[in-house]
């Protein structure tokens, strides 16, 4: 080994100070070793709620709320309402230890302080069964014929008027007369003057969709293909501007579509691209590398670009939830997430991008009851014991809090932990495989 101080002789003295110098060192990088391991083996995370400024950037809880849905003014829980609200630690964690700061002359003792954990979307209420998609087409096994226009189930009263219209036949979904009843009924089709809005057209090798008279067109045909297949389509020729003309919108990929551009990668919903922050909150938020497509620039410049996506939000609209064990399917729609009941209707809804759920384990509830601190003045705290909800499938715990009166809030504390355990080391270890797993063979 090539050493440039072969030749170099230290005195006693220095060669003590040398000794004892490696030896300091050594220490200290052994006390770093340590540190770093225990921060990942062991983690723990503070997350904070100010109520006499709600906008600082020093509030990690998210999303609190009575039971109007509003923030709370100053803190202020009228006598009888759920304080509710959401935290999103980064990691796994054993434990979290609640500390409510109250104001003076309110007392929050024996508060019941409820936990249960998932995705922040899927803890939305359970909406109305979603129907077929707006666009599908239908026929029965008794010879009838429909069409979904938005939203509604509208009714050929021949097949004469299908054939005028020109839809191809076989672009006809046979289903159950049962399955009719998630839409509600539009008016019937007795001509054909009229195309139903959400009829499909390609015009000159481009994609269109009848909207309120006027035809949107698809940012590109993979954008129509991510909701509609080929065959759905009416050919025209570009004389058919003249009955309906050309809208100025244009219409994008299905929701919840995951898409690339550079070195980003963008939620597309309702004409909106939100970048996701990182990598971590791409994984914790359940994505999958396999259902990234890669954006034209064109196709990217159609949605209007927002803040980025971060682990305090909720899945946006469109976002496909599935329980693999009770084979049930849930569709984000406007803080709703509602049920699709039978294949048949799940067939006309895009399927490339789903985020897989445990419904049994998200409605798990862990409880405590908040004690008044020892030597903390108006602070109400209790621990809660995580191992029970610790591997349901999600980033998101909502936190519920039943004052027993009205109770003035000024301060909320939330520290997750992870104590040192075998058990713990054990589910450490699993978690870090997963992650370098999901990084370097789905990306």
């Amino acid at each position: 080994m090539f050493d440039l101080t072969e030749k170099i002789r230290l005195t006693p003295a220095l060669q003590k100070r040398y000794i004892r110098a490696r030896i300091l060192l050594h220490f200290v990088f052994f006390l770093s070793l340590i540190y770093i391991a225990n921060r990942v083996l062991f983690p723990s995370q503070a997350l904070d709620l100010f109520f006499d400024n709600i906008n600082s950037t020093k509030n990690t809880i998210v999303n609190p709320r009575a039971d109007d849905g509003k923030i709370p003014p100053k803190g202020l829980i009228p006598n009888g309402n759920t304080f509710t609200f959401n935290a999103n630690p980064i990691g796994n964690f054993s434990s979290v230890t609640f500390a409510f700061d109250t104001d003076k002359n309110f007392n929050a003792e024996n508060a019941i302080v409820s936990a249960r954990k998932s995705y922040q979307a899927f803890f939305y209420p359970i909406g109305k069964p979603l129907g077929f998609k707006s666009g599908s087409l239908l026929t029965t096994s008794d010879g009838n014929y429909y069409i979904v226009s938005n939203g509604l189930l509208r009714w050929f009263a021949n097949t004469n008027i299908i054939l005028e219209f020109g839809y191809p036949k076989d672009s006809f979904i046979s289903i159950s007369n049962e399955n009719l009843k998630y839409n509600s009924s539009g008016p019937d089709i007795i001509s054909s003057n009229t195309y139903p809005d959400d009829s499909l057209f390609i015009i000159d090798d481009k994609y269109y969709q009848l909207k309120n008279g006027q035809l949107l067109s698809f940012v590109s045909n993979r954008a129509y293909l991510s909701q509609y297949q080929v065959i759905q389509a009416i050919a025209k020729n570009e004389d058919f501007f003249n009955i309906y003309p050309a809208s100025e919108m244009s219409l994008g990929f299905s929701n919840a579509t995951l898409g690339s551009a550079g070195e980003s990668v963008f939620i597309l919903s309702d004409g909106k691209s939100y970048p996701i922050a990182d990598f971590n909150t791409f994984l914790q938020m359940g994505f999958s590398w396999n259902n990234v497509i890669t954006l034209e620039s064109d196709e990217l410049g159609a949605y209007e670009q927002q803040k980025q996506f971060n682990l305090n939000q909720a899945h946006p609209d469109g976002t496909l939830f599935s329980d693999k064990k009770t084979n049930t399917y849930f569709l984000i729609d406007n803080g709703e997430k509602r049920p699709i009941l039978n294949g048949e209707i799940l067939g006309t809804y895009p399927k490339q991008n789903i985020i897989e759920v445990d419904q049994e384990g998200s409605q798990k509830k862990l409880t405590c009851l908040l004690k008044k601190q020892f030597l903390k003045s108006n602070t109400y705290g209790c621990e809660m014991p995580l191992e029970e909800i610790t591997n349901v499938i999600g980033n998101d715990y909502e936190i519920k809090v039943q004052f027993n009166s009205e109770t003035k809030i000024k301060h909320v504390n939330l520290n997750f932990s992870t104590p040192i355990a075998w058990s713990n080391l054990r589910l450490s270890l699993s978690k870090i495989k997963e992650n370098l797993k999901s990084n370097y063979t789905t990306k």
